[in-house]
C-alpha cells in the first residue's frame, strides 16, 4: 500500500487515501462524516454511496437519469418555450388586427363633408382668379345644384349647366363612376334641374370644373 491508498474496512480492497466511500463495495469509510461533500443518496434505497457512482453498490439501481426522461423533459420545453412565443405573437397580431380594423372603421364610418355651391358661384370665382379657384376647389368635395346639360351617349359623363344664366358655354363635366349613376341618369331629361355630389378632380380657366360623381339627386 502506497502513502496515498488505503484499505477499505468492510471489503479490504484498496481504495485512494481522500476516499470516503469505497468505489469497490460502496460501503461510507470509517473516520469520514455522512455529510461529506463527496457523498451522495442512492436515489431508490437511500443509501449512502458515492457521488460520482453511477450504480447503487447496495440496491443495483442506476443513478443517471434515462434517457427517455431527458428527452421528454426536452420536448415538455420546447413544447412550453413555443407554447408562450405563440401567444405573445397572437396577441400582437390581435393588437394590430384590433389597430387596423379601429383605423378602417374610423376611415370608413366618417361621413364625406360636401361644400354646398352654385354653378354660378363657381363660374365666378374662376373669372375672377383661376389659380385661386383652383387652389379652393380643386380636391373639394361639392354639392352643386343646376341644370343637365350634356348627356354622354355612353354615359361616360354628363354636363351640369347654371340653371340661372340664359346662356352657360362652359359646363361642369361629371363624370359617370358606376352602374347605378347610369340608370339615375337614364330617367333624367336634358334641361331639368339636378343636384350633383362629388370630387373635383381638376379646374381650368378654359375648361372649367371637372368632377367625379358620388351622387345624383333628381329635384
Amino acid at each position: 500500500m502506497s502513502s496515498e491508498t488505503k484499505y477499505c474496512n468492510y471489503c479490504g480492497k484498496e481504495v485512494n487515501k481522500e476516499a470516503v466511500v469505497c468505489t469497490h463495495c460502496g460501503r461510507q469509510l470509517e473516520g469520514t462524516s455522512q455529510k461529506n461533500e463527496e457523498t451522495k443518496k442512492c436515489k431508490k434505497c437511500k443509501e449512502l454511496i458515492n457521488k460520482n457512482s453511477k450504480k447503487c453498490p447496495h440496491c443495483g439501481a442506476n443513478q443517471k437519469m434515462p434517457v427517455w426522461a431527458i428527452v421528454l423533459i426536452v420536448i415538455v420545453a420546447i413544447a412550453i418555450i413555443g407554447g408562450t412565443a405563440n401567444n405573445s405573437n397572437s396577441n400582437s397580431d390581435n393588437g394590430q388586427n384590433n389597430n387596423t380594423t379601429n383605423d378602417t372603421n374610423n376611415n370608413t364610418s366618417k361621413p364625406i363633408e360636401y361644400i354646398k355651391v352654385s354653378k354660378d358661384d363657381l363660374d365666378e370665382a374662376l373669372d375672377n382668379n383661376a389659380a385661386l379657384a383652383r387652389e379652393t376647389y380643386n380636391g373639394k368635395y361639392l354639392e352643386i345644384t343646376g341644370k343637365l346639360g350634356t348627356i354622354d351617349s355612353e354615359l361616360k359623363y354628363i354636363s351640369l349647366y347654371s340653371n340661372t344664366k340664359k346662356y352657360d358655354f362652359v359646363g361642369i363635366h361629371c363624370k359617370v363612376k358606376n352602374n347605378e349613376q347610369k340608370e339615375i341618369i337614364k330617367t333624367l331629361v336634358k334641361g331639368q334641374e339636378i343636384t350633383v355630389k362629388g370630387k373635383i378632380t381638376d379646374v381650368g380657366e378654359v375648361l372649367g370644373y371637372y368632377l367625379d360623381i358620388t351622387e345624383i339627386v333628381a329635384n
